[in-house]
């Protein structure tokens, strides 16, 4: 994968979101796949959710993609919302959801299946699996990487929820 980070004020941050990012993609998508992926990640002082997820690319299935982080007081939060994220672009990458517009109305196509935009945020199928996945993805990521037993005692902050 070809990881950029923007807006990260800390260079151990943006270190080890890069870290995550590749860690979340192992687990993700597969060697091949994971070759072809652009992601730029932003991280935000100002967003309206924890994290958002775009595709920019005009090739089907998309292989570029934007994910904006907000910056949170715990970075646990960061990790998390980026681990979300992620699932979303194994998603599209794998051309499992997609957004098409019929007549007036966009509807988003899942797994084959025809979704309106009439359900709420947390019934969607695809945010049922971003969700039960992100959790697992952090612990396995902080579990693979000891390097994250010295950081979690230099940053304890980072790693407690509220």
């Amino acid at each position: 994968m070809d990881i950029t980070i923007v807006g990260a004020k800390d260079k151990d941050l943006a270190k080890n979101l890069r870290l995550a990012a590749n860690s979340f993609g192992k687990n993700l998508f597969s060697p091949q796949l994971a070759k072809h992926i652009n992601l730029n990640i932003k991280i935000q002082d100002k967003l309206d959710a924890g994290g958002y997820c775009y595709c920019i690319s005009d090739k089907s299935p998309p292989r570029t993609f934007i994910i904006e982080i907000f910056r949170a007081r715990k970075k646990i939060h960061m990790f998390s919302a980026l681990a979300h994220e992620m699932v979303h672009v194994k998603q599209m990458a794998k051309g499992e959801i997609k957004d098409k517009k019929l007549k007036h109305n966009y509807v988003t196509i899942w797994r084959g299946k025809t979704y309106a935009n009439d359900l709420l945020y947390w019934d969607h199928p695809w945010e049922i699996e971003a969700y039960g996945l992100q959790e697992s993805l952090v612990a396995k990521f902080l579990i693979e990487h000891d390097q994250f037993k010295n950081l979690r005692q230099k940053r304890a902050n980072w790693f407690v929820y509220d």
